[in-house]
């Protein structure tokens, strides 16, 4: 299921790159080599493709342990006290991305309540953009609770920045 989980998760943030490229490569051509076929919207979707591409990659990063830590001093402490660390780690990464996904909750509900929409010509309802701040620390949550349940479960290989301990 966790498989199955980081392909989609890949897959998704493949297709918004490369839509929003398409997109940034087709709004730069139609601007100089046929302005008839310009469209204001294209700058403000390349925007929302690459901040929500960016939302969603970094519950993988979360799944393969590669957001900025402090390593380098954590590798020279005994194996327990990487434990410890780790289990601490992962509770403030849960605890964090649970509290800015339930704020972003808040954002998103207002800018519906209010019908916020984007300035372009698409009139794109704003919650759909601020809709990536909850997905994407809601995905993280989920990632780092996994993450506290193998912990605590003490799967053996479970990665502290760059070596895997048993406890």
């Amino acid at each position: 299921m966790l498989h199955l989980w980081g392909t989609v998760e890949r897959w998704l943030v493949s297709l918004c790159g490369l839509a929003g490229l398409l997109l940034a490569v087709y709004q730069m051509g139609t601007r100089y080599l046929h302005p008839a076929w310009f469209v204001d919207w294209a700058e403000e979707t390349v925007v929302y493709l690459v901040i929500w591409s960016i939302w969603l990659a970094s519950s993988g990063l979360v799944a393969e342990n590669r957001h900025v830590r402090a390593d380098l001093v954590i590798r020279l402490l005994p194996g327990r006290v990487q434990f410890a660390l780790e289990i601490v780690n992962t509770l403030v990464g849960l605890g964090f991305c649970g509290l800015v996904a339930w704020i972003g909750i808040d954002i998103v509900t207002l800018a519906m309540e209010l019908d916020e929409r984007s300035t372009s010509s698409l009139r794109m309802p704003m919650w759909i953009y601020f809709a990536c701040v909850p997905v994407g620390t809601g995905l993280m949550a989920l990632r780092y609770l996994v993450r506290l349940v193998a912990l605590l479960r003490g799967r053996e290989g479970v990665d502290f920045g760059g070596a895997s301990h048993a406890h």
